[in-house]
């Protein structure tokens, strides 16, 4: 269910309150308000990531999903905006402890292209590592799509992992404001 984002109505002075400029300018407002758009996708299935290059992460577990901005069949790693606006977005990717050379990392994309400033890069552990991207305000257009992405360089291919509540690879987006 996709509903508009609310806009100031323009009333002249001396109009007439009927129930539907009433349903325009206050009820549609607050349904938007109630229900704006929230997604959250997560993986379950590990995903093999090369070494020194950054990949998508494919999330195919929807935990919330308002406006149906995610497919779980085509392009899996994104979320689509369904209308303009604000959206605070943050991607998790957990990492394999199969080896403990180089550094794991997660980034924010915006229609494929890095997000400036959305990287974090950690050395390697011996746990799982959820690497987390930092909580990032950003602005997108209807049919405009986020993505996190992970990278390593640990010599040879890694995978993602699912450990859990504590370390599992996801996307949460949330609409903001206008």
């Amino acid at each position: 269910m996709v509903l508009a984002v609310p806009a100031l109505p323009d009333r002249a002075s001396g109009a007439r309150l009927t129930a539907a400029i009433y349903k325009s300018d206050v009820t549609d407002g607050v349904n938007f308000l109630a229900n704006p758009p929230q997604f959250i996708g997560t993986q379950n299935a590990s995903q093999a990531i090369a070494n020194g290059t950054w990949a998508a992460i494919t999330l195919d577990v929807e935990l919330t999903d308002s406006y149906d901005g995610h497919s779980l069949v085509t392009n899996t790693s994104r979320y689509t905006a369904q209308v303009t606006g604000w959206y605070e977005v943050c991607g998790v990717v957990s990492w394999s402890n199969s080896s403990t050379v180089g550094s794991r990392g997660a980034r924010l994309h915006v229609n494929g292209t890095p997000l400036l400033g959305s990287a974090v890069v950690l050395g390697a552990g011996t746990l799982p590592a959820a690497v987390a991207t930092a909580t990032r305000t950003v602005f997108l257009n209807a049919t405009d799509y986020v993505e996190v992405a992970g990278g390593q360089n640990s010599g040879g291919s890694l995978s993602t992992v699912n450990s859990g509540v504590d370390a599992t690879s996801g996307l949460w987006v949330s609409w903001s404001h206008v």
